[in-house]
């Protein structure tokens, strides 16, 4: 789509533009044009327009001129398990600007638009697949704690009684739902979003992208593996590989991932480990590459409900602190403003820093959000921050 002059004499105002609005079934084949003109061509296949249905509360939202969609950002609505408190995230992906409507702010009222949406239908955090600017200016940021490490070869030690590691299919979609249910901090899903995943490509080596470990005829983990694209050379060779989900017994877990390095067409396994998972924690060490503490890679994010999220929590936060430390604790919110009073003590942040509080910021940069020293301080401390978690399905 190219107007007759391109953007040059465009009124600001766009007349005729229509939205913002969720994406009717007649422009789904529109909608994918436009991803592909943003994205290439790996957005994904073309699906069927008639077969097209907004969902109650997952949708594409979008700016429509001339007919066709020409700005659109998809919302994604999924629960966070935090210890067993559960809380509302939404996810954001997809945004994209036609090439001849961008720098006219679309992008910036079609997000603005989200953001209200979604806080409307109960999210509480905003997690947005990308860091560009448009991002932070309205006010998402880096955020979460991971070690990220390149992982490169066996590592020394007592290794495990004997397993085997296969190409997950399909049918392993329940096993790998009630595993991945274990885990202390996850994502709530139903086994038909494994099944998504474990049939969208058939296994058939051992660079498949999902794996499941067995011990005894019994799974006891998975993993999702995947190449980043250009990480792949015409010779077979794949000079990088992503952890992108993993769940189940740690050790298991390690030692299968040196089964998979053993291949000469691997070269190495890049993986974030989240700050708590001591049991991954413990086993980085040469020969493999400690890249350090950093955030989620290629996210950010926003606290937008902040007494919604602590509500949420209410059965975290009574397995962090005593009956006393509870008492008289406040969390509250007027527009970007946030706080935490106790008794006589109040700390007040603005919503970057509420977010880097809340969701955490790596070694060295806790000067972002300074907590003092006192009795509220140490409350804090003592919550926050919340355990990091990795997307996987759910990234968008």
């Amino acid at each position: 789509m190219r107007t007759e002059s391109g953007t040059q004499g465009q009124s600001a105002t766009l007349a005729g533009l229509e939205g913002p609005r969720s994406l009717r079934p007649d422009e789904l084949k529109a909608s994918h044009d436009l991803a592909v003109l943003c994205f290439g061509e790996g957005v994904g296949a073309d699906q069927p327009v008639a077969g097209y249905a907004p969902a109650w509360r997952d949708s594409v939202e979008v700016f429509v001129h001339r007919g066709a969609p020409v700005a659109q950002i998809g919302v994604f609505h999924s629960r966070l398990n935090v210890c067993g408190s559960q809380t509302h995230i939404a996810s954001i992906g997809g945004v994209g600007t036609h090439p001849d409507y961008r720098g006219m702010g679309l992008g910036t009222r079609l997000l603005d638009h989200c953001t209200r949406k979604l806080v409307a239908e109960g999210a509480c955090v905003m997690l947005i697949s990308g860091t560009r600017g448009l991002y932070r200016r309205a006010g998402c940021v880096p955020a979460q704690i991971f070690r990220h490490v390149v992982w490169t070869g066996p590592q020394d030690g007592a290794r495990l009684s004997p397993f085997t590691v296969r190409p997950a299919t399909e049918a392993d979609a329940r096993q790998c739902a009630m595993l991945y249910q274990m885990e202390p901090v996850h994502l709530v899903r139903c086994v038909e979003e494994f099944e998504r995943r474990l049939r969208c490509r058939v296994p058939d080596g051992r660079l498949a992208d999902n794996w499941i470990i067995e011990q005894a005829s019994e799974p006891v983990a998975y993993m999702l593996t995947a190449v980043p694209w250009g990480k792949s050379r015409e010779d077979g060779v794949h000079e990088m590989g992503l952890l992108g989900e993993y769940a189940g017994d740690r050790s298991v877990l390690l030692t299968a991932i040196d089964g998979l390095l053993a291949n000469p067409e691997l070269r190495e396994l890049r993986l974030a480990v989240p700050w708590w998972d001591r049991g991954m924690l413990d086993w980085i060490t040469p020969p493999n590459v400690d890249l350090g503490w950093s955030v989620l890679t290629a996210h950010t994010m926003r606290i937008v409900n902040w007494p919604g999220l602590m509500r949420d929590l209410r059965l975290y936060v009574a397995q962090r602190l005593t009956r006393r430390e509870r008492r008289g604790l406040r969390f509250e919110q007027a527009g970007d403003r946030f706080a935490i009073t106790r008794g006589r003590g109040r700390l007040e942040f603005d919503g970057m820093a509420i977010t880097r509080l809340v969701l955490g910021v790596p070694q060295g940069a806790e000067d972002l959000v300074p907590v003092p020293a006192d009795g509220l301080g140490e409350v804090v401390r003592a919550l926050f921050p919340l355990p990091s978690f990795i997307p996987g399905l759910n990234a968008r």
